[in-house]
């Protein structure tokens, strides 16, 4: 299969289960707490279902990543994807709300192993890195086109939800149509693991979970603390995930970069300007200049740090990538979680700047982990 078709059909599907799907609901934030009548510690909860949902299903993804084939799974993540967007149009209350994020979520994880798995049976060696890296930025298309319908839409966050519905709809049955069927299951790799590739793996695990902690608080608060603050235009907060989403589209060039230059470098850039970019909207939000550069920086480093775990965790579990893309996928999610909930916590105590200078701190930790096993 020709790679560019595969990035055609792939990226669209990551856009509607990451950016529509699991994202969209820090955009949504500041609407949905008005109608709904949510504290913000209920807020960062309802958050960790979508992550606690991500990380039973890619765990799932992997386990029966030699079982099913990634076309069914995608077909399992794309539905699921539709009927949490519909619940969530309809919640009128954080229980049910707390329903459609967790089902959304689980959309998440069940459609990046496939594509890994995908990637490697059908894409020429020398371009899965960039291919895997073009389809993980749909994330990054998502997100901009959530704050463009949100622009759109104001505070319409219901309507704005079907429509992500339809959209999610659409990209099911392209996917349905374009991607390889029938595909043997048994050329998936094996599901085992040497006690070698999971020692090599630790540094991945840990660096992992402290940049999911690390970018929780920027996902779930950011745009509400922007809107919040008296002295912060609002365009800037109208305007953030738009920011986000196009510069994200950086992103995309990990597999270019890690090519040329290593992927240990990639790894430092990439940890360097994610952890910045929180401290930047921490200390300077109120300078209209940061308020922009932040996000830009955000956005593009975060679908190239994914970018470059992705190649990471391949290089680990060189027999199964699915599951090189799953491990550290599903540790960032689970930093994500528990960074939501402490996110919530800390920004009822200490305020806003707070949590995004912290989230800073620990992720510039994540730089120690970044020798022994990058090559």
């Amino acid at each position: 299969m020709d790679e560019k078709k595969l990035i055609i059909v792939g990226l669209p599907m990551i856009a509607v289960t990451y950016g529509l799907s699991r994202f969209s609901y820090g955009l949504m934030l500041p609407y949905i707490s008005e109608s709904i009548k949510m504290e913000q510690y209920t807020s960062g909860v309802i958050s960790s279902f979508s992550y606690i949902a991500y990380c039973i299903a890619i765990i799932v993804a992997m386990v029966f990543s030699n079982k099913i084939s990634p076309k069914a799974i995608l077909f399992l993540a794309g539905l699921l994807s539709i009927i949490g967007l519909g619940i969530i149009s309809i919640a009128a209350n954080p229980a049910v709300l707390g329903l459609g994020i967790f089902l959304a979520g689980l959309s998440t994880g069940f459609s990046s192993p496939p594509y890994a798995t995908i990637v490697d049976l059908n894409v020429e060696r020398s371009l899965q890195n960039q291919t895997n890296s073009w389809i993980n930025s749909g994330t990054s298309i998502g997100t901009a086109l959530t704050g463009s319908i949100a622009i759109i839409m104001t505070d319409s966050w219901r309507e704005t939800y079907l429509i992500f519905m339809v959209i999610a709809i659409i990209v099911l049955f392209a996917n349905y149509k374009v991607l390889p069927k029938n595909q043997s299951i048994k050329e998936n790799g094996t599901f085992g693991f040497s006690k070698e590739e999971w020692r090599r793996a630790v540094p991945l695990i840990v660096a992992s979970m402290l940049l999911g902690i690390s970018c929780s608080a920027y996902w779930t608060f950011s745009r509400d603390f922007i809107l919040q603050a008296e002295n912060i235009p609002d365009y800037i907060g109208k305007w953030l995930w738009v920011v986000i989403g196009i510069s994200g589209l950086l992103g995309g060039t990990a597999g270019a970069v890690i090519n040329k230059h290593g992927l240990a470098t990639a790894y430092r850039i990439s940890v360097l300007a994610l952890s910045t970019s929180s401290l930047l909207l921490g200390r300077f939000a109120d300078n209209s200049m940061i308020g922009f550069l932040s996000p830009a920086l955000f956005g593009s480093s975060y679908i190239f740090m994914t970018g470059v775990l992705i190649a990471w965790g391949i290089s680990v579990f060189k027999l199964n990538p699915s599951f090189g893309l799953g491990i550290p996928f599903l540790i960032l999610a689970l930093g994500q979680a528990i960074g939501s909930v402490f996110s919530g916590v800390f920004a009822d105590l200490l305020g806003y700047p707070a949590i995004f200078i912290g989230g800073s701190l620990i992720g510039y930790a994540a730089l120690f982990f970044k020798k022994s096993t990058i090559s």
